[in-house]
Parts: structure tokens; C-alpha cells; sequence
């Protein structure tokens, strides 16, 4: 197998070697890749052109890096920049809610295990949805592409980057106004459409650059909005849970997101550049999903049982087929979420003879959350109702109801509502100062160092609402109905159902629904055992040598971090007064990176490395929830240790002209710690009696190993890229006092991805193809952790250039309606969620002068 033939490779000896040995160089490349003097300088302008910049960057990189430039100013290879990434090899996303790119998995690893920074530097972030993890990634949806220059994905480190990426490190970068012709202006206006949903999105961007005769002073401003309709039909199967339940559901979203980045650049001498740059994001991520239930939680073989005929039955005794005496339950989700993040950064750069000295000082914050989850369900009166329904298929289920008609609103009256408002506040200051010396000692050209502080909190808690008599009555006294709220239909696809499931199901306004509840709310009361606060103090030294001769260059280098740890909450017993708990940890993280230029086109390139990630927020928050039914506390936890990994590639990389290219690279990470939710409980006595704490633990390491293949060439007009990862790992769980092999989540045997494009000066036509294997990851749903079965996706993007100043797009994603499906990880391989987010397109009209 693979993993036995890497145990015997280079890539072990080369770990060895590095680990042990004690270095104290360092190589830099936190802000950009370097690349060597006599390197041309290209102008971005068109597919092509954008393909040879990223090519120049990969070849003369002195690290393993990747990168995507924007062909220019709004003309990112995607509309997401998630979705650009996947473009990449070693790299894969999964799709969100509403079907766009969201997290970015690198190498097979969790996409937990993926570090994302601005121009060097973390972005807060939240989230918005009421179920989603605490995670330490910047939502990649938040980045307008107009915003962006480039992206550089680190799959091996360097001592002068910031720690946090076992599986490597994502870097956007923006413009600054120096770097620009003086008065560019780029505008656009667009318009998106969806193509399971009525309704369209429109959207702008602006920017205008300006800097003076003497290019020293310049000033960039940047503004976009962006509306966005998403849609997901499902059908979904939680009959292992235990509410049981299963349903046909809506996920139904517009979101709306401006952003805004303002930099101003001065150089008052040719060794002093400062500059000041502010980034900021609304995002208005308003949603409802309806989901038109059977819930199935009093159906325990040989107990209380409504179902008849039943054969089958799940993991905790519910019926998983049969007929239900009862009726559905429309259960009925909507949220006013809002993430809002700002990042403000002024920098410094000072060049003298023999160094030049850079200086950042910085902040973010991010203030977000559900902004209240509005849970209402609806019922019908109607007699004699009853429910066939079949949950063990493998590729879809039956849920067919009788004597009730799902597309009637006025059938379905509204039950008590209620709300629980989460809220989340992320924010961070940082300092940083590096220095960079021009030595000449043997092979050695530049010996950096520097020093980092970060100063963070993470602040997670909910509030219930109450609310004043009647909220559930019309004027009329009368229950209120979906036919006041009506919305029309959700014509779902039929997408993982069978023939006789309901299709056609009443629909209510969420935004219509949201404001008749406020108007009834009185009150709200914290949730303390919800309420968690994590503060890190994070202090971060290096020390870096870049070293080139004949034929050879790279980097060699020692990062040192320290991380001190509080977690404050309110104890979770008694509720009564707030406690807190501490940890500390440090690490030191060598890196080396080799370059050899076996002749002016064959480059055979080496690395390895320490690394490691600090557990997200989900794990860390010392928040709690209690099940009165299994009598367990459920908990996170600072006593824990961060994510750490050893790790290697080597590769050959053959540039046969300037724009072509043909590599393999072979890959491998010993994971020594990961995180595994719920895998310590312990006891403690309450009043006399036993209950449960469950927190998470520590795994036992665990491995992946795999090899990148990449190709990319032109001929002429047209061109080709092509690349294929294929990765095996697995992760050590103790299990019954066994210690067993599990798989990891994010991790697909193979992805691959295929694109062709044909440019001329008036036209230029791109096709993408992206396929993805099974993997284990988050559920889209509430089900926690799923498997998805492979799926592959076509992308379309068109531009006419109309003269030289006026550009006509069209992209389209998912230009074939792919549908994803995710099944239950256990007994049964049924089907756990099936999911329809159509066909998105963006017809563009942009102005650059």
C-alpha cells in the first residue's frame, strides 16, 4: 500500500534529519513570495498572462507554494475565492448552505486545519450560523474577489510565517495604491440569478486609485455590495438521532454584503514607506429553513409505538420504516445573522544598506451570530392523518403523508414560538517587527528575525426571549395560519426522495414571521451555561537563514511560540458565579526548504518541517449544555493540546517554456495530536447523585500520505490545466481499550480538477471541472458529522471585451445542477442528507480606465 512505501522514502529520512538537528536559521516569506532579480516582471492582463504570474511565483518560490492571481482588478479566476482555491492541487472546499466554496481543506486535512490570513495577518471572524462550529477560519465568502490581488497557498512553512496551519496556509493579498497606475478607476454592476429560486441578486463595485507625480503618496478606496440569492432543496434523514425525525426541507437565503477597503501609501524618502490599511465587511445572512418533519421520538420498538409494520429500526430503538398514526410537523427555522468584521493595520518599511526593518501594528474584530433563531412550528388540524415513511434506503427516503395537503397554507396553524439569540465576538491585536539582514557567509544571503504579539478573545453566549400573551393569535383571536405569512411554494426537485413525497409545501415569509415575533417580545434572559469567553496570549519569535548558490537555493529556519490560555464561564453546576481555567504551551517549530535547479528547467524541491494548530473554539469553549435524559454535562475545555504534525514532500517541477509545466510532488504528515469531541467523561456527584462530564481529548496521531501530479501548458490560443491529488490517512482512536484506526475528517482519496480556456484579444472562454471523493466532514444539517459521497462540479466563465476599457462576463457555477448527498457514518450506509443548490450565474458588465 502507499502508506508502507512512504515509511521507506526519503520524505522519513528527510523529517529525521530536520527535526533533530537543532537549526537556529529561518526562512521569510510571511508577506510574499521573493522571487530571484533577473525574475520578469509580468503585466497581468488575461487568462494567460494571469497563468505565467502564478507559474513565475510557484518556480521561484523557495518554499512549496501556490499561487492565484487576479488576471486584474476584478477579474479573480472564480467569483469565490474558495472556489478559485480548489483549483489548486493538494487543494479541496466544501460547499456551504446555499452551495458556494467555504472551507478549504489542504493535503487531505481538516479544513479546521487551514490558516487564513489577510496580507499576512488573522481576520476575525464569527459566523452566522446558529449550529456553526467556533472556528478560528475567516469565512472565505466574506472577501469580495474585486478586493483581491492574489492568493498564495503555503503547503510547506517558513519560520517567518504565522504558526497555525497543519494543513498550510492560505494568504490573500491586497492592493496598495503605490503599486497601481495613478487614477485607475474599475467599476462594476451585476446581476445573479439562481436557478431553483425566483428571485435575483444584484450587485456594484468601485475602485479608484490615485498617487502623485512623484509616486510617493497614494490613496485607494474600494467599495462593494453584493446580494445574493441562495437556495438548497433537501431531503433529510436524522432517525438515528435522538428526536428522530426526518423531513423535505427549504434552506432559503438573500445575503447581502458590503465591503469597503481604504488605504492610504507615503514614501517621504527612498528608505521610508508607510502605509495605513482598513478592511471592513457587512454581511446581512438572513435565512429560514423549513423542514416538513416526522418526528419519530416516541417510537422505541415495543414501547409506545405509533408506527405499524415496522422492520427496521435504528441505533436507539426508533422505527426507521412503517406507517406513523399522526400527522407531519412543519418545523420552521428563520435568523436575522449578521457577521460584521474590520481589520485595521498601519506598516512600516524601512530599507538602510545592510537591512531593511518592518514594523506592523494592527487590530481586528468581529461582532456576529444567528441574531436570533426563530423556531416556529406548524400543525395540521386535520383528522385521520397518517405517515408511510422508509428511512434505510441508500440514495433516498419516503416520507408520504395522508388526509393533508402540504401546499395549504391555511391548513397549518402556528404553534408558541420561541427564540434563542446567539451572539459571538472574535477580536485580536497584533504587533509585529522583522528584520532583514544582507549578509554574505558562505551560501548564506539573509539572516531575519523578528517578533510577533497577539493579544486575543473569543466570546460565545445565547439569550431565550420572552414574550407578551397572544403571539400565536390573530386579531381575531383565532390561531394564526401559514396563509398569514404566505410566501408562495417551494417546488422541491424531488431530489433524494421517493415518487409520492410531497413536493409542492406551503411556504411562509421568514422576514414577515421575524417581525410579528419581535413585535410580542418583553424580555430576554442569558443563558449561563451558554456563556463562554477564551482569551489567548500569543507571543511568537523566529529566527531565518535564505541561503542560494550555484544551482541551489531555500531557507532554514526556527520559530518559536508560546501560547498562554484563560477560559472564563459560569460554573457549570450551580450557575451562581463565574470561574476560569488556564493553560500554557510552547513550541518550537524548525523549518527547511531546498530548491535545486538540476538545469534551467528541472527543479527538484525538498521540504520539511514542524507544525502545528491551535484547537478551534467549539473545542475550547468552556460553555455548557445539559441533557436531563442521559444525565451529562457537555463541555469544551483549555486543557488541551494544539493539533502538532512532522512533516515532508519532495518533488520535481519541469517548466518546458514560460507557461507550461509538468511536476509530482510526494507528501507526508505524522500527526502527534489531534482533538476528538466528546472523548473524555468523567463523573461527578451533584446533590448525591452521579452525573457525566463530557469534554473533548486528545487523539492518539495518525498519518497521511499522498502525491500531487500537475500539468499545464498553451498552445496558442487555447490551454489546458489538469492536476490530481491522492491521499491516504487515518487517525488513532482508543475504542473499547482498543486503540483503532478511524478515518479523518476533510480527507479524500483523490481530487482532480480539469480546466480548459480559449483567448483571443476579443473573447476569452474558461471551462472547470472539479471532482472531489467520499469524505468525512460536518454535516450541512444538525447531524454532526457525516459522510459525503464524491461529487464533481463544471464551472463556465465568458468574457467579451467589448473595447479596451469595457468588459461583458458571464460565469456560471455548477453549471450542470450537481447534487450532493451525505449518508450516515455507522450501521447503516442510508442516506443521511440529499441536497439541490442549482445553478448560479453572474452576468458582470466592468469598466477599467
Amino acid at each position: 500500500m502507499l502508506a508502507n512505501n512512504f515509511k521507506k522514502s526519503i520524505l522519513a529520512i528527510n523529517i529525521g534529519l530536520v527535526l533533530t538537528a537543532g537549526m537556529t536559521g529561518t526562512v521569510y516569506a510571511a508577506d510574499e513570495v521573493k522571487v530571484q532579480e533577473e525574475v520578469e516582471v509580468i503585466e497581468v492582463r488575461g487568462i494567460r498572462r494571469s497563468l505565467e504570474a502564478a507559474l513565475n511565483t510557484k518556480r521561484f518560490a523557495n518554499a512549496v507554494v501556490d499561487s492565484i492571481s487576479a488576471e486584474d482588478i476584478g477579474k479573480m479566476p472564480d467569483k469565490n475565492i474558495a472556489e478559485s482555491l480548489q483549483r489548486i492541487p493538494g487543494v479541496s472546499i466544501t460547499r456551504n448552505f446555499a452551495g458556494e466554496g467555504g472551507s478549504v481543506s489542504i493535503r487531505g486535512t481538516n479544513p479546521e486545519l487551514t490558516a487564513i490570513s489577510l496580507n499576512g495577518n488573522y481576520v476575525a471572524s464569527t459566523g452566522w450560523f446558529s449550529q456553526q462550529a467556533m472556528s478560528r477560519s475567516f469565512d472565505m465568502d466574506l472577501m469580495p474577489a474585486e478586493m483581491v490581488a492574489g492568493v498564495d497557498v503555503y503547503k510547506s512553512p517558513t519560520a517567518s510565517l504565522d504558526e497555525g496551519g497543519v494543513g498550510g496556509s492560505v494568504v490573500m493579498r491586497t492592493r496598495k495604491p503605490l503599486e497601481l497606475d495613478s487614477m485607475t478607476i474599475f467599476g462594476s454592476l451585476e446581476m445573479q440569478d439562481n436557478s431553483i429560486a425566483d428571485d435575483n441578486g444584484f450587485g456594484g463595485t468601485g475602485l479608484v486609485s490615485w498617487k502623485n507625480e512623484e509616486s510617493n503618496f497614494g490613496i485607494l478606496g474600494s467599495l462593494s455590495t453584493l446580494e445574493t440569492v441562495g437556495r438548497a432543496h433537501k431531503a433529510e434523514n436524522y432517525m438515528d438521532d435522538g428526536w428522530a425525525g426526518a423531513g423535505i426541507a427549504e434552506f432559503n437565503q438573500t445575503r447581502k454584503r458590503d465591503a469597503v477597503n481604504f488605504v492610504v501609501q507615503y514614501a517621504p524618502s527612498d528608505a521610508l514607506e508607510m502605509s495605513f490599511n482598513y478592511f471592513g465587511v457587512d454581511l446581512d445572512a438572513g435565512n429560514s429553513n423549513q423542514n416538513y418533519l416526522i418526528i419519530a421520538g416516541t417510537d422505541v420498538a415495543g414501547f409506545n409505538s405509533t408506527v405499524s409494520g415496522a422492520t427496521e429500526f435504528g441505533p436507539l430503538g426508533f422505527a426507521l420504516n412503517g406507517t406513523r398514526t399522526g400527522g407531519p410537523f412543519d418545523d420552521q427555522n428563520t435568523r436575522n445573522a449578521e457577521v460584521d468584521t474590520k481589520v485595521y493595520s498601519y506598516e512600516a518599511n524601512y530599507t538602510a544598506e545592510s537591512y531593511t526593518a518592518k514594523f506592523i501594528l494592527g487590530k481586528t474584530e468581529a461582532s456576529g451570530g444567528d441574531g436570533g433563531n426563530y423556531n416556529i412550528g406548524w400543525t395540521s388540524t386535520n383528522p385521520n392523518q397518517t405517515i408511510e415513511f422508509d428511512m434505510t434506503r441508500k440514495n433516498d427516503m419516503l416520507l408520504k403523508p395522508s388526509n393533508t395537503d402540504a401546499g395549504n397554507h391555511a391548513e397549518y396553524v402556528m404553534n408558541t414560538p420561541a427564540v434563542t439569540e446567539g451572539v459571538r465576538s472574535d477580536e485580536e491585536t497584533f504587533a509585529q517587527l522583522d528584520l532583514d539582514f544582507a549578509v554574505e557567509i558562505g551560501s548564506i544571503t539573509n539572516i531575519k528575525t523578528g517578533l510577533k504579539v497577539r493579544d486575543h478573545e473569543f466570546l460565545s453566549y445565547s439569550n431565550r426571549w420572552s414574550f407578551a400573551p397572544g403571539i400565536n393569535l390573530g386579531a381575531n383571536g383565532q390561531p394564526l395560519t401559514k396563509a398569514d405569512f404566505a410566501d408562495g411554494h417551494f417546488d422541491h426537485s424531488g431530489v433524494g426522495l421517493v415518487a409520492g413525497s410531497p413536493t409542492n409545501i406551503a411556504r411562509t415569509d421568514g422576514a414577515a414571521l421575524r417581525k410579528h415575533i419581535n413585535s410580542f417580545k418583553n424580555g430576554s434572559t442569558l443563558n449561563k451555561d451558554g456563556w463562554g469567553k477564551v482569551s489567548e496570549d500569543i507571543t511568537a519569535a523566529y529566527v531565518q537563514s535564505d541561503y542560494s548558490g550555484d544551482g541551489f537555493r531555500g531557507n532554514v529556519g526556527l520559530r518559536y511560540v508560546q501560547t498562554d490560555t484563560t477560559s472564563t464561564y459560569y460554573d457549570f453546576v450551580t450557575l451562581d458565579f463565574k470561574t476560569t481555567e488556564k493553560r500554557n504551551y510552547a513550541d518550537w517549530l524548525p523549518s527547511f526548504n531546498l530548491a535545486l535547479d538540476l538545469d534551467d528547467t528541472l527543479i527538484l524541491r525538498m521540504s520539511a518541517a514542524k507544525v502545528m494548530s491551535r484547537p478551534n473554539y467549539t473545542f475550547m469553549n468552556p460553555a455548557s449544555s445539559y441533557n436531563e435524559t442521559t444525565q451529562t454535562y457537555t463541555r469544551g475545555s483549555v486543557d488541551l493540546d494544539p493539533y502538532r504534525a512532522n512533516q515532508a514532500d519532495i518533488g520535481i517541477e519541469w517548466y518546458f517554456n514560460e507557461s507550461s509545466l509538468i511536476s509530482a510532488s510526494l507528501f507526508s504528515k505524522d500527526i502527534k495530536s489531534f482533538i476528538i469531541q466528546g472523548g473524555n467523561v468523567s463523573q461527578i456527584q451533584v446533590g448525591g447523585q452521579t452525573r457525566f462530564v463530557s469534554a473533548p481529548a486528545q487523539g492518539l496521531g495518525g498519518q497521511i500520505e499522498g502525491l500531487e501530479l500537475q500539468y499545464q501548458q498553451a498552445f496558442g490560443e487555447f490551454g489546458v490545466l489538469a492536476n490530481l491529488t491522492y491521499a491516504e490517512g487515518y487517525g488513532l482512536q482508543q475504542s473499547n481499550g482498543q486503540i483503532v484506526k478511524a478515518g479523518l475528517p476533510g480527507l479524500s482519496k483523490l481530487t482532480m480538477n480539469l480546466t480548459g480556456y480559449y483567448e483571443t484579444d476579443l473573447y476569452s472562454v474558461r471551462v472547470a471541472y472539479n471532482h472531489r471523493d467520499e469524505y468525512l466532514a460536518e454535516s450541512t444539517g444538525i447531524g454532526g458529522t457525516t459522510l459525503w459521497d464524491a461529487h464533481g462540479y463544471v464551472d463556465l466563465s465568458a468574457t467579451w471585451h467589448i473595447n479596451e476599457n469595457l468588459d461583458l462576463s458571464l460565469e456560471m457555477t455548477n453549471l450542470l445542477e450537481e447534487t450532493t448527498t451525505q449518508r450516515l457514518d455507522g450501521a447503516y450506509d442510508a442516506m443521511r442528507l440529499a441536497a439541490e443548490n442549482g445553478r448560479n450565474s453572474y452576468l458582470k458588465l466592468s469598466y477599467r480606465f
